[in-house]
């Protein structure tokens, strides 16, 4: 149990470095850059540890579902058009039970609603940037939402399977995802903030992983070694789209 604890909670410090790439602050005297330059590239996962396909694992009954982002650009009102009024996705309230949950079926459904919570503002926040946008930089706000998404849900099935068959397994996934969604959230309104250079961040993010890896069976590393690099096609889909620094856009 002490060995399976201390992979979570590094799982989850990864979770928090790994997704960390947000909206940087846009700057009036930085262009856009269309990619990183390739000397400043961060480090991908060792190769030295081959990318398994993991063995299906079981995940909660009840699995979240998010609204998929369209391909269609909010359309420019005319002169004559009234500017369309953005109807937010309603936050569900936490049942009365999750203000001091006893049992661990109560703790398994508060966190699912305390998702469900997340991925509500994260819809919301979502739409209020998308409304802003047209042509070109609305397909890229949706090339990164999707590469964000796949890169949430590989990397918490990863941290589930860390707790596969137990009790506890649905409180594990459901809080994943609702600290991935939140940061995301958090991008999306640029409220994030690092004090951290590129090369800095990107050395302390390799130091946890390979931290992480060593705790790891072969099969794990696998799943993790693949969550990384869909985090790492996130990481650029969404600093593409950012039109601030790109240096800094990477180091956030």
């Amino acid at each position: 149990m002490q060995r399976r604890l201390q992979k979570i909670c590094l799982g989850l410090t990864l979770g928090c470095l790994v997704s960390v790439v947000w909206a940087c602050q846009n700057t009036s005297d930085t262009a856009q850059q269309p990619a990183p330059d390739p000397a400043e590239q961060p480090t991908t996962p060792p190769e030295n540890v081959a990318s398994q396909t993991p063995a299906e694992e079981p995940t909660p009954s009840s699995e979240p579902t998010e609204t998929q982002p369209t391909n269609t650009a909010p359309a420019t009102p005319t002169p004559e058009e009234s500017t369309p009024q953005i109807t937010d996705t309603p936050v569900p309230p936490l049942p009365a039970e999750c203000s001091n949950p006893q049992t661990q079926n109560d703790m398994n459904r508060c966190a699912e609603v305390e998702y469900e919570q997340a991925d509500a503002k994260l819809n919301n926040a979502y739409k209020v940037v998308q409304a802003t946008l047209e042509g070109p930089q609305s397909e890229q706000l949706v090339a990164a939402e999707q590469a964000w998404i796949a890169y949430r849900d590989i990397y918490c099935d990863f941290v589930q399977t860390q707790f596969a068959g137990g009790s506890i397994q649905p409180t594990v996934y459901y809080g994943c995802l609702t600290q991935l969604t939140s940061d995301r959230t958090a991008e999306l309104e640029q409220s994030k903030s690092t004090a951290m250079g590129y090369e800095e961040a990107d050395q302390e993010l390799n130091i946890v992983y390979q931290d992480l890896q060593s705790y790891l069976t072969p099969e794990e590393q696998g799943l993790l070694t693949d969550a990384q690099l869909e985090w790492i096609n996130y990481r650029d889909s969404h600093c593409a789209f950012d039109s601030g620094d790109m240096n800094t856009c990477l180091a956030q």
